[in-house]
């Protein structure tokens, strides 16, 4: 933005004064002309021009400046002609001063240059009129003239004055303004790099800890094993925000649109908010059955607003609980998803509320909070409503709660109802909820409003009792098929519910901590009590649970693409449970190669590989197996997880796009996209006894019979009693094989790499990996760095980054990582001073690897040799 153009928006009100002004100043001209007989033939031509300046005003015809100027010109021929009748000579200061203070307003020199010439015009011409007429000129006339004309000139010096010292108040604050953008830039890059590359280590933690989870029989362990995940994903969720926060920040933000149910979106949304639910809370979950089934849109994002308004409702929320209520507005382009959060917690200020979208900010006021967070969650949700092309609205009252209204505008590829009930007229419901026992009116209102559009939606009824007593009576009067109960209504009365289990459904409402007694016919539904699952119940004819059904892509032969050795083993973990056969690529080359000479029905590729990039690589194997009639999807495995990413990955060419750390969930959801249904099989798994209504109505289980694993866990466990036993506290003395003193000798943490691997056998075998690796990693990096080719040399680091923080060698990744920096910078200065030294620590580290596992084929006093590669200009003498 140049100059003018940032006085246009400091001034963007000043044409508007200066047109107001000229018309006040006209009407005046056309009055004292009529009363004191002036030439009558200005009239139309002073009315003409204020006519054509607010013309131009009003059309926005030209640009700013030139309907400014034009204004201006009009208005001092104006002037002039005002001030060339002798009666007006010496009242012409006074009414210039006036116009150059308007003018000042305006920013603008030239237009005070212009004020001051005109007066200076207009004053010559009366002197030689007042001369030429005989004026007799006194001391009185001539100290009066003089007097007017050193006025005129102070004020056309002050008000330029004024304006220069503007200008550069505009340019100090322009220059800071330009720093401080220039400096949130940088800032935003590097939470984006820093997320991208805290991604590789929680994609390793938790890809191994659920390769673990499979091969676990111990109840404890397979118990501190889910935590390791759970942590691992809340993690991966706050980088996630980072990442989000810097993309809104940078205005990069893409929506990408795709087909979604808003029952599947609920159903994932509650199994990641049930574990942070209070105990004391409520969550009431109202959605409008007309909502349409199968909606176009960005669901990613939509997952992402619920549950961070949700979270923020539980978060400052102390007792009461937290109403989520969607509906939908029918439009000519689909709908209007209508979203409504309410809570009944500590309520916000005017002062918080004005302040609620800053940075950082968490509306606190010195209250107590549940739990921390980074602040930035309703800059995320604003942001995101934002892109989707929809508005956000806020209200809050102090002590008493929040309510925050979303409508997002979205297609509908389904018009259909997405809650249906079939046999609907034999259906009759009960519920023994006793929702009175809530002491906050508004949680009782949020479940009384939630049962009523629930009825209403579904078209059938439900009969509600308080206690045991009414329960009988209701059940002697009407054939009830469905009773619902609350779990503290259940153990009170124990013997007479599971009686009535033989003759209908029991659904126990509780939550997750509740066990029903092993000899139970009740089912349990785990709390939140909202509509998709009850409507799951009323859909079912299942009177035992259906079994679970793991997802297999038996014979599968799948290709796994990365330069990197150890997200190859955390890939071929992962997909080895799926029974597919895993082969690996360490280069887009190989892979190009290996597609050529075999067969494969799926390849997994990496983006950032030496030589060949992922993208270059998919293009090369898509071309090759065009003119060999092959036809597999490639699916992008990347630690990109901008939402730009997904968009340019498919318009690139891929099938489908899975961002590290890998959840299983979304693995699932692209193989079932891109591979043929005759790959995909599932097989029955009896893992519990306990009965469990609803569990196969759903893609995504809407009940949990284990609650220490969320649902989309669950479906993956495996019990195998003849897997030998992982996943023990591991300390260095179980490594064998290994010199733990070389290993520390030569700078390596061995705590710290067994918590990456969580296996003796898994850390050696990445010692000896890299070790194996070395030579070539080594070769490589002296290539591209003799070569000056900074974009390799890049990856190359990176990589050396990663795989010495996985083995536990913190100091050699911490100096690799300042090689990465400055290669990202472009930075050549540093790496010619610097990567002689980091590739002299990188070979001594080898050595102390190769010695503490016995693989050097020297004697203990010998060292292996370390060539010497000296940066390029200087003399290497053999």
């Amino acid at each position: 933005m140049d100059h003018h153009e940032k006085n246009e928006d400091a001034f963007k009100s000043s044409p508007l004064m200066v047109l107001i002004s000229y018309t006040v100043l006209g009407s005046a001209l056309i009055m004292e002309t009529l009363l004191l007989g002036w030439e009558t033939w200005a009239i139309p031509l002073i009315a003409f021009s204020v006519i054509i300046c607010w013309g131009l005003h009003i059309t926005q015809f030209m640009s700013h400046r030139v309907r400014l100027y034009t204004c201006t010109l009009l208005m001092m021929v104006s002037f002039f002609y005002y001030g060339i009748h002798i009666t007006s000579a010496y009242d012409m200061p006074l009414v210039m001063m006036l116009i150059m203070m308007i003018y000042t307003t305006t920013g603008e020199v030239g237009l005070i240059n212009i004020c001051e010439v005109t007066y200076f015009c207009t004053m010559g011409y009366d002197i030689v009129t007042m001369i030429s007429t005989d004026v007799e000129w006194d001391s009185l006339l001539i100290s009066r003239t003089a007097l007017h004309i050193i006025l005129m000139f102070m004020s056309a010096w002050l008000a330029r004055a004024i304006i220069k010292k503007w200008s550069v108040v505009f340019h100090k604050s322009d220059a800071k303004i330009d720093e401080l953008n220039e400096s949130t830039k940088r800032m935003n890059s590097f939470m984006a790099n820093l997320s991208h590359e805290l991604r590789t280590p929680i994609n390793a933690i938790i890809g191994i800890t659920n390769v673990m989870l499979d091969k676990e029989d111990n109840d404890e362990l397979r118990v501190d094993m889910h935590e390791v995940i759970v942590a691992g994903r809340r993690m991966a969720e706050q980088v996630g925000d980072i990442l989000d926060y810097s993309e809104i920040e940078m205005n990069q933000l893409v929506v990408n649109k795709g087909s979604y149910m808003i029952a599947s979106i609920l159903n994932d949304l509650v199994v990641e908010l049930r574990p942070i639910i209070p105990k004391e809370l409520e969550l009431v979950i109202d959605v409008d059955a007309e909502v349409p089934a199968v909606l176009r849109g960005d669901s990613g994002k939509l997952h992402k607003i619920l549950y961070h308004l949700i979270s923020n409702g539980l978060k400052y929320t102390k007792e009461g609980g937290v109403l989520v209520h969607i509906t939908s507005v029918k439009q000519k382009y689909g709908i209007n998803l209508c979203i409504e959060v309410s809570d009944t917690g500590i309520g916000m200020t005017k002062d918080e509320l004005d302040r609620l979208y800053s940075r950082f900010y968490q509306a606190e006021s010195g209250r107590e909070v549940r739990s921390g967070g980074l602040g930035i969650s309703m800059v995320i949700v604003a942001g995101f409503v934002r892109s989707m092309g929809g508005f956000i609205t806020i209200d809050s009252t102090p002590d008493k709660g929040t309510n925050v209204r979303i409508s997002i505008p979205q297609e509908v590829e389904d018009d259909g109802r997405c809650m249906t009930v079939s046999n609907r007229e034999v259906i009759n419901l009960a519920g023994f909820l006793n929702i009175g026992k809530f002491s906050n009116p508004n949680v009782r209102e949020y479940y009384n409003s939630m049962i009523l559009n629930l009825v209403r939606g579904l078209r059938t009824s439900m009969h509600r009792v308080d206690n045991v007593d009414d329960l009988k009576k209701l059940l002697k009067k009407v054939r009830i098929t469905h009773l619902f109960v609350a779990d503290e209504e259940y153990l009170k009365n124990l013997d007479y519910i599971e009686s009535l289990a033989s003759e209908l459904k029991v659904v126990v409402v509780a939550r997750d901590s509740f066990e029903l007694p092993k000899s139970a016919k009740a089912h349990i539904l785990l709390k939140p009590f909202y509509c998709i699952p009850i409507v799951s119940i009323l859909n079912s004819n299942h009177t035992k649970k259906d079994p679970e059904k793991r997802m297999y892509c038996n014979g599968v032969r799948a290709l796994v693409v990365d330069d990197e050795p150890m997200n190859l083993n955390v890939a071929k973990g992962i997909f080895k449970r799926y029974g597919m056969q895993v082969f690996t690529a360490d280069s887009g080359a190989e892979a190009v190669k290996m597609c050529k000479e075999g067969n494969y029905d799926i390849v997994f590729m990496d983006h950032m590989m030496p030589g060949m990039d992922g993208v270059e690589t998919m293009k090369r194997i898509r071309y090759d197996a065009g003119k060999s009639h092959k036809d597999f999807p490639i699916v992008a495995l990347t630690a990109n997880a901008l939402s730009t990413a997904k968009e340019m990955f498919i318009a690139e060419g891929f099938d489908g796009f899975i961002s590290k750390p890998i959840e299983l969930s979304e693995l699932e959801r692209v193989l079932k996209h891109v591979l043929s249904k005759s790959f995909i099989t599932y097989i029955e798994e009896n893992k519990n006894e306990t009965e469990t209504a609803g569990d196969s109505l759903f893609a995504n289980p809407v009940y949990n019979p284990e609650p220490i694993v969320e649902a989309d866990t669950a479906a993956m466990l495996v019990e195998n009693g003849e897997d030998e036993k992982i996943g023990t506290e591991i300390s260095p003395d179980e490594v064998e094989g290994v010199s733990l003193a070389g290993l520390s000798k030569c700078g390596i943490d061995i705590n710290m790499g067994l918590k990456y691997c969580q296996e003796g056998d898994i850390y050696m075998m990445l010692l000896e990996q890299y070790v194996e690796e070395s030579d070539k990693k080594l070769e490589d990096i002296e290539k591209y760095y003799s070569e000056k080719d900074l974009e390799n040399y890049t990856i190359l680091v990176h990589a050396l980054k990663s795989t010495s923080l996985m083995i536990g060698c913190e100091s050699l990744s911490s100096e690799a990582k300042a090689l990465e920096m400055a290669g990202k910078q472009k930075n050549l200065e540093y790496i010619e001073k610097n990567n002689k030294s980091v590739m002299d620590h990188y070979k001594q580290v080898i050595s102390g690897i190769r010695k503490a596992l016995n693989k050097d084929n020297e004697s203990d006093d010998e060292d292996i040799e370390i060539l010497e590669f000296p940066p390029e200009g200087e003399d290497n003498e053999a």
